[in-house]
Formats: C-alpha cells, sequence, structure tokens
C-alpha cells in the first residue's frame, strides 16, 4: 500500500477551493449554513487542529509518512520504511510510521535522507513513537477491528431500486459503486469520526477481507468486499466492490460470471426467469447444449461440466 504524507493530505484539505465558502464566512454569520456546509466546516476545524499537532509532533522531521508492513520482523520494517523514501526526493529528514495490526505494533523510524555526492543516500534510525501517533494507531486498529468483526451490513433493497438483479453488477463498475454507495448508508457513524492521522492509519491496517450481502428487487443476491478506504471528504468512505462467484438468483443458482463457473455446475430452476438468464449466460461464454437449451418444463435440473480440452457443456435432466 502506497504511504500518504499527512502533512500533505492537511494540505490539500485546507486549500480545497470547494470549501472556500465555508472557511470564509464571518465568524458569526452561520444563519443560513445548510447541514452539509455545516458538517463541512466542522471537518475544516477538526483537520486544522490535528495539523497543528502535526507540525509541532514533526518539528525535527520535514515529513511525516505512514505505511504497513504486516507480521514483519524489525528489519524488514526498517526496509518497509527506507522505501517511503524516494532516492528522487530531496534532502531532508522524514518520519516514517509503520504499522503492523495483526501483531498490534507501531514502530517508528527516521530516514534521513543526503543527497549530497555523486551517490544519494538514506540512512535510517529506530525512535519511539509519540504518544500522540500511539493514541491514534491504537483508536484506529479498535475502529478498524469494529468494523471487521461486527459491520457485515446484509442489505435487501427496495423493490423501486433501479439496479433490480445481481446480473447488473457483474462487469459493471458504475453499478457496484452504486451498490457501494447503498452500503455506506449502513457504516456505523463511529467509524466516520476518525479522521487525519487516525484515518490514514486505520487504511494501513486494513488486511481482513470483509463481506457484505446485498439482495436485488428480483430476489438474486450477491457479496460485495470492502476494496478499500477512502478519505472523509470523498463523501464515499468505503468502497465495495462485486466479490466474483458469488452472485446468486432468487433459486440459490449461481449466476455465471466466468467460464470457469461452469465447472461441474448444478442448478435447480424452479422460474422461466432464472432459467432464461442461466441460458444467457452461457450463450455469453460459448457454451454448448448437446440436447438444445429449453425453458420448459419446470422445475428443470441443469448440470454442466467442462471435457479436457477445457469446453464446456450443459444439459437438462
Amino acid at each position: 500500500m502506497t504511504a500518504e504524507p499527512t502533512n500533505r493530505h492537511f494540505n490539500t484539505l485546507l486549500n480545497t477551493r470547494r470549501l472556500s465558502p465555508i472557511i470564509g464566512r464571518n465568524a458569526g454569520d452561520w444563519s443560513n449554513v445548510n447541514e452539509k456546509e455545516l458538517d463541512m466546516g466542522k471537518g475544516i476545524l477538526m483537520a486544522a487542529t490535528l495539523a497543528a499537532a502535526c507540525n509541532s509532533l514533526s518539528a525535527n522531521a520535514d515529513d511525516i509518512r505512514i505505511a504497513a508492513c504486516h507480521n514483519c520482523s524489525d528489519s524488514q520494517a526498517k526496509r518497509t520504511a527506507e522505501a517511503q523514501v524516494s532516492i528522487r526526493e530531496k534532502a531532508g529528514v522524514y518520519d516514517v510510521y509503520i504499522v503492523n495490526s495483526p501483531g498490534n505494533k507501531l514502530r517508528l523510524f527516521r530516514v534521513t535522507a543526503e543527497r549530497e555526492g555523486r551517490k544519494p543516500r538514506n540512512y535510517v534510525q529506530a525512535r519511539t513513537p509519540s504518544a500522540e501517533y500511539q493514541g491514534y494507531f491504537n483508536e484506529s486498529r479498535g475502529e478498524w477491528n469494529y468494523v471487521r468483526q461486527s459491520v457485515k451490513p446484509n442489505i435487501v433493497l427496495d423493490q423501486d431500486f433501479p439496479i433490480k438483479g445481481a446480473e447488473a453488477v457483474i462487469g459493471s463498475e458504475f453499478n457496484q459503486t452504486v451498490i457501494s454507495e447503498q452500503l455506506n448508508r449502513h457504516v456505523p457513524t463511529r467509524v466516520g469520526s476518525l479522521f487525519g492521522a487516525a484515518l490514514l492509519m486505520m487504511r494501513t491496517i486494513f488486511t481482513s477481507e470483509i463481506l457484505a450481502e446485498v439482495q436485488f428487487p428480483d430476489g438474486s443476491s450477491a457479496l460485495f468486499s470492502l476494496q478499500r478506504i477512502d478519505s472523509l471528504t470523498s463523501g464515499h468512505m468505503f468502497v465495495y466492490r462485486y466479490k466474483t462467484g458469488s452472485a446468486k438468483d432468487s433459486d440459490g443458482n449461481l449466476i455465471p460470471d466466468s467460464v470457469a463457473a461452469f465447472d461441474n455446475f448444478q442448478g435447480n430452476f424452479t422460474t422461466s426467469e432464472n432459467l432464461t438468464r442461466f441460458g444467457r449466460r452461457s450463450n455469453i461464454y460459448g457454451i454448448e447444449w448437446p440436447e438444445g437449451f429449453r425453458v420448459h418444463p419446470l422445475p428443470s435440473y441443469t448440470i454442466c461440466a467442462r471435457d479436457d480440452n477445457g469446453y464446456a457443456y450443459c444439459w437438462h435432466r
């Protein structure tokens, strides 16, 4: 995972043009502020407070960076810290925090970048993490464990929801984003209280797969995997994407999303809609029906297999 300079993150946040109307208000001029603007204003104040704290913590460092090295030794963590400061970067002093979530450990390395002479070099020394950053680590790790253990939202979409079935998310980045936005509405607000360095640490702690099940209006379902954690200012903090091989129709049959999905497939279809969808998916992947495809009679027990040459075939039984 790419490390992100904490101070640079705050500078970007505080200098964002779309926040200027909030920054420019008079101290007593909040009568016409809508809820969205008020939340944005609070975010600015929190970020500014933490930015000041970071500047005080890094009085002897040009930059503070956070990276992950899970289950790694001291020497591996040291190499990881050194790698966060490119040899192309300017001379200076960089503090690099290395997060090890499974080991419940936070390390700090001071990287001194020397750029004089023919060969630029980085010198790395282990330091003791500051109490403030240790606190950020403990907070973010606690929140991540909460997410990992407790937050597994299983949501049922309303009948008027525009994406009617699980098939519509297969291969569609746009539709997956729409579902991801729905899942974000079920994320606890306590996780949203993280900001600044604590949020950056939470993003580097992200190691375990978290799945959310979504049921669609047509009765089909699919699993979505948490891929990454974005900035709070993005308005879309938790980014979920469809988990390959997880889509099922209302009968509980897999909705094929690859040729491999037809390997040793066994399905029992009770509706023409589900069986028709399966036939359509089989055509997409070039699956042959030696005895022909039919929708009736129902229920239809269907099996599929692939031969030694990789060709797949399906039959009704």
